[in-house]
């Protein structure tokens, strides 16, 4: 029989003659997803077993590995720290860096949400012991909401920026002062390739100050000069799973949908694993 495609009414057509093709699999894969998922969802049925088909179909995603380790982020910090502050421009400068890079590693922030969000986010209230703890609110990728432990650090940080600011210690509630604002005072959001350019000029220096040091620091150097923003946001996330926080509260810090996703940050077990061949898997030359 030819390829040829027939009417239904021909006498030729054949509707199941050959291998369906991509398309169609796909599609019949759908229908049963969705018949098998209405059987679990009415009680018939334990599980759906097309989700095991899917499941081994997803590759494992990397482990996160664009972030600043410790000494580099040390380094980023003793860059912030040598700014010059002689002028008030200077100093309106030194603070806001300071602040950006203070409020990017508390809160693992996307830059997107902390040009999008306002200092009105903050917030205080009391836990069951009746101590005021501050939040933030934020609205981040797909319109989600939701809330950011603002800590003690964080909070004596963003005095120091509101102060240099002329604005008052703590922000008020409902507040439309954004969270990040240009040199000079004016009250309006900074734009994304803004904050991007910050960043990139403080890891910049940092990398060649290490250059200056000589051959040992190449690699170092190298890897700060390829960082980006968003690599502030991985640090934090790294960090906060390397101090042992409960994978569920870095998960909500972060704003992540899954856990899995989470999961990418944990750098623990890998090390746990690499002390363990270290010990006990030698040459022994």
């Amino acid at each position: 029989m030819s390829q040829r495609k027939v009417a239904r009414g021909d006498p030729e057509w054949r509707p199941f003659a050959g291998p369906l093709s991509p398309t169609s699999q796909r599609q019949a894969i759908v229908i049963l997803n969705g018949m098998f998922s209405w059987l679990v969802n009415a009680g018939y049925l334990a599980g759906n077993p097309l989700s095991l088909s899917r499941n081994r179909q997803r590759k494992a995603k990397p482990r996160v590995t664009r972030f600043l380790d410790e000494d580099l982020w040390k380094e980023v910090k003793l860059t912030i720290e040598s700014m010059p502050r002689e002028t008030n421009r200077e100093r309106e400068h030194y603070q806001r860096v300071r602040w950006l890079f203070s409020l990017l590693y508390i809160t693992g922030l996307r830059v997107s949400e902390v040009t999008q969000n306002t200092m009105g986010g903050f917030f205080s209230r009391k836990d069951k012991s009746s101590e005021s703890r501050w939040w933030l609110e934020i609205t981040g990728k797909g319109d989600k909401t939701r809330i950011v432990p603002a800590t003690n650090e964080l909070m004596l940080e963003l005095g120091r920026y509101r102060r240099e600011m002329g604005l008052s210690l703590n922000p008020i509630e409902g507040e439309t002062v954004p969270l990040l604002l240009p040199i000079g005072g004016k009250q309006r959001a900074m734009t994304r390739s803004a904050v991007h350019l910050i960043l990139k000029q403080i890891f910049n220096i940092t990398a060649k100050r290490l250059q200056e040091r000589g051959p040992d620091f190449i690699a170092q150097a190298a890897k700060l000069e390829a960082a980006s923003a968003h690599w502030m946001r991985h640090t934090a996330g790294s960090d906060m799973t390397s101090a042992d926080m409960d994978i569920r509260h870095v998960r909500d810090n972060l704003g992540h949908e899954s856990i899995a996703t989470t999961n990418n940050y944990l750098h623990s077990e890998d090390d746990k694993r690499h002390q363990d061949t270290e010990e006990h898997h030698r040459l022994n030359w």
